[in-house]
């Protein structure tokens, strides 16, 4: 699930309904809800609040293989290697993955937008 009434959203009103366009058509690729707030979870604690941040622990290995995916796309997305890629694609259909990794990739723009804006934004 995605978090509804993003304070990005509030800077701009364009912005905010493409966001929350965007975002309601995440909650819509069908991936359960600790899956998602695992993802995002991590994504915080790397980039926003941190600490404050918890996390709950990978229940499964597809949870395993995308948190090992999260952490290194928002380290350095260029150090994914091609065997995580094929773990993803032993755990993921090619859909699951288009709408996993645009996930990820909103979550951690959203993340270092709102830790660059702290101030701008509460």
């Amino acid at each position: 699930m995605t978090e509804v009434g993003d304070p990005l959203a509030a800077l701009d009103a364009h912005v905010g309904e493409s966001l929350e366009a965007l975002l309601a058509a995440l909650d819509q690729a069908g991936f359960d809800a600790g899956l998602w707030e695992l993802c995002r979870g991590r994504i915080e604690q790397m980039i926003g609040d941190g600490p404050n941040v918890e996390v709950g622990q990978p229940r499964s290995e597809r949870e395993q293989v995308v948190l090992a995916f999260v952490e290194q796309y928002v380290l350095d997305a260029h150090g994914v290697t091609d065997e995580l890629c094929a773990e993803l694609n032993a755990c993921f259909t090619p859909p699951e993955l288009a709408a996993l990794t645009t996930a990820i990739a909103t979550w951690e723009g959203l993340a270092r937008s709102r830790a660059a804006l702290k101030g701008v934004i509460s």
